[in-house]
C-alpha cells in the first residue's frame, strides 16, 4: 500500500511554505498467520525502514521498477493510507476567528484511500474510493468489516491472524448459517432411474412426455426405457460406460436419456446440430463405445468406430427384450451423464456429473419450490447444455409432465409462447435474452399464461424489462427465480428470489448458495 510522508526531516524546513510530500511504499507479510502483537512489531519495521529511505522520489522508484503502465491504475499500488496529524490551530484576528475545514474531494486519486486524523475527541476516518469500482454500500460494509476488526484486535491483541473477526454477529448468522445451511431432505442413497421408478410406481398412467401429437405416459416411457436398457447391456453396457445419445428432438429423446442410465450407463449428450468433426472430437476423447441414436444421424456420425442402435429402424429388435427393469449394480457415485464445455477458451473439456449429484441437487432445492405432479415443464435447452438436466428430472422426479419443444419453435418466441399457453406451462426455465424476446411477445399477445415459476439462468441477469412484464400480470404473475452455476457444479449452486424491492433497480446482487458440497466438488 501507499502511504503519504511529509517530507520535513530537517527542523529547518517545518515552517517554510511549499510541497515535500512524497510517497512511500510498504508491504505486510501475513504468512504463518502471526499474531495480531507480531504482525504490529513486523510493519513497525517496515515502516521504520520506509521512513529511512523516504527522500528517495516515488517518481524515481518507479523509473528503476518500470511496472507495466496502465493509464486506468496507479503503478506499484492502488490502496492508500494516509494518517493526518498536523496541529489544527486556531488563528484569531481582531473581531473574526478562523478555522480550517475539509474540502470534498470529486475525484479519487485512488482505487481506494483511507484518511485517518487526530481531533480533540479522538481519531476520525472517511474512505475514498474509486466509483467505477465500488459503489457506497460496498464501501459501507468495508467499514463496517474495519470496524469490528479493530473492536477484535482491542478486545484480544494476542489473537492469530486468521482468527481476527470480520463479520457482525448477524451477518455471520446470515452467511454462514441461514445461507450455508448443510441440511438436505430427501435421499441421496439411491440414483436418478430409481427416483423415476418410483414416480412410475404412484402415477403409471399419467402423461410423462408430450411431443407435437405424440405422448407417453410414465408406464410407457418406463417400459421402453427398460427395453433399451436390456438392449444396451447386452451389448456392454454398465457401471461408468459412457453411451452417446445424439437424437434430435422428440419422445425417443427422453427414453434415450432413462434407458442408458437403467442399463448402468452415462450418457453423453450430442447435439445433432453441432458439425460433424465436434461429435467425432467428442465421442473419441470419451471413448463412447456405443451411441444410442436415429437413422437420419448416422451420415454424421460415420467417423465414429462405436456400435450404433437406431431407436427408429432397430426398434423391433429392441422391443424383444424384457420391458421388466433389471436390478442393477450402479451406485450414486457412479456416472450419470458426460457433457462437454463449450470450447469457448480452449479444447472442449469433458465433465463427469455422478447420479448422487443430481438428486442431491433436487433434495436441495424441494422445499424452495415444491415441485409436483401438476406441473408443467419443457424441455426447451438442447441436451448438451446442462439447462437441461434440471428441466427434464424436474418434471419426471417429481410427476410433472414434460414438453418436448421442437427445435423449430425453439427458435421462434412467437411459436413458443403459443406452445406455453395452449400446454399450460407452469414451470419455465429460461436464459435472460430468450425470455426478454418472449416479453415482447408477451406484450403484443397479452393471452394468460398458467406460470408458476420462471427460473433464470446461463446468463447475467438485468431486470428492466421486467418491471413492466410483471405489473402487467399482477397477482398472475409467476414467482421469479435467479439461478446460476457452472456445468461442473451440477446445473445451479445459488438461488435468489427477485423481489419487487428487486425490479426497483437490481443490478446483479449476489445469490444464495443452495447448500455446501459436503466435500464434493459440486452441489451433489
Amino acid at each position: 500500500m501507499g502511504s503519504p510522508i511529509a517530507g520535513r526531516t530537517h527542523r529547518d524546513t517545518e515552517g517554510l511554505i511549499g510541497f515535500f510530500v512524497n510517497t512511500l511504499v510498504m508491504r505486510a507479510d501475513l504468512a504463518g498467520n502471526a499474531s495480531f502483537g507480531e504482525l504490529l512489531a513486523q510493519v513497525k519495521e517496515t515502516t521504520l525502514g520506509a521512513y529511512a529511505h523516504q527522500d528517495i522520489p516515488f517518481e524515481k522508484l518507479v523509473e528503476e521498477l518500470q511496472p507495466v503502465r496502465d493509464l486506468s491504475r496507479q503503478p506499484i499500488f492502488q490502496v492508500s493510507f494516509a494518517f493526518q496529524n498536523v496541529p489544527q490551530e486556531r488563528l484569531d484576528l481582531p473581531g473574526l476567528a478562523l478555522c480550517g475545514t475539509g474540502g470534498e474531494h470529486v475525484t479519487a486519486k485512488f482505487d481506494l484511500a483511507l484518511f485517518v486524523s487526530e481531533t480533540p475527541s479522538g481519531l476520525r476516518g472517511a474512505f475514498e474510493y474509486a466509483m467505477d469500482l465500488f459503489d457506497r454500500g460496498t464501501i459501507e460494509r468495508l467499514v463496517g468489516y474495519f470496524e469490528t476488526l479493530l473492536e477484535g484486535i482491542v478486545a484480544d491483541p494476542g489473537q492469530r491472524s486468521s482468527e481476527l473477526p470480520l463479520l457482525r454477529e448477524a451477518e455471520r448468522q446470515r452467511l454462514l448459517e441461514e445461507w450455508h445451511s448443510t441440511e438436505v431432505t430427501g435421499s441421496r442413497d439411491c440414483c436418478i432411474h430409481d427416483l423415476f421408478a418410483q414416480q412410475v410406481a404412484r402415477t403409471p398412467d399419467a402423461v410423462a412426455v408430450v411431443y407435437e401429437n405424440q405422448a407417453l405416459s410414465y408406464a410407457e416411457l418406463d417400459r421402453r426405457a427398460n427395453q433399451l436398457a436390456a438392449c444396451l447391456r447386452a451389448l456392454g453396457a454398465g457401471p461408468d460406460v459412457i453411451v452417446g445419445l445424439c437424437i434430435e428432438r422428440s419422445p425417443d429423446m427422453v427414453v434415450g436419456m432413462l434407458g442408458i442410465l437403467k442399463a448402468g450407463g452415462a450418457y453423453l449428450p450430442l447435439d445433432p446440430a453441432y458439425p460433424a468433426e465436434r461429435l467425432a472430437f467428442i465421442l473419441e476423447d470419451a471413448r463412447a463405445s456405443l451411441i444410442v441414436t436415429h437413422s437420419a444421424m448416422l451420415t454424421r456420425l460415420s467417423e465414429s468406430a462405436a456400435t450404433r442402435v437406431c431407436l427408429d429402424q432397430d426398434w423391433e429388435r429392441i422391443a424383444e427384450h424384457s420391458a421388466s427393469m433389471e436390478v442393477g449394480t450402479v451406485a450414486p457415485e457412479n456416472l450419470a451423464y458426460v457433457i462437454y464445455t463449450s470450447g469457448s477458451t480452449g479444447t472442449p473439456k469433458g465433465t463427469l456429473i455422478t447420479h448422487e449429484c443430481v438428486t442431491r441437487l433436487f433434495a436441495a432445492t424441494e422445499t424452495l419450490f415444491e415441485f409436483g405432479s401438476a406441473d408443467v415443464w419443457t424441455l426447451f435447452h438442447s441436451l448438451a447444455f446442462d439447462f437441461s438436466v434440471w428441466e427434464v428430472w424436474g418434471a419426471l422426479l417429481y410427476g410433472g409432465r414434460l414438453v418436448v419443444v421442437p427445435f423449430w419453435i425453439s427458435r421462434s418466441p412467437e411459436s413458443f409462447y403459443e406452445l406455453l399457453c395452449s400446454q399450460e406451462v407452469t414451470v419455465l426455465n429460461q436464459t435472460p435474452t430468450a425470455f426478454g424476446q418472449l416479453i415482447r411477445t408477451d406484450e403484443l399477445k397479452r393471452q394468460k399464461l398458467a406460470l408458476r415459476w420462471v427460473i433464470f439462468g446461463g446468463e447475467a441477469l438485468s431486470l428492466a424489462d421486467l418491471r413492466l412484464w410483471v405489473q402487467r400480470h399482477g397477482i398472475d404473475a409467476p414467482r421469479l427465480v435467479n439461478m446460476y452455476g457452472i456445468t461442473e457444479t451440477t446445473v445451479h449452486v445459488t438461488h435468489r428470489p427477485i423481489a419487487w424491492a428487486d425490479l426497483d433497480g437490481y443490478q446483479g446482487m449476489p445469490n444464495r448458495q443452495i447448500t455446501p458440497g459436503s466435500g464434493d466438488l459440486c452441489i451433489g
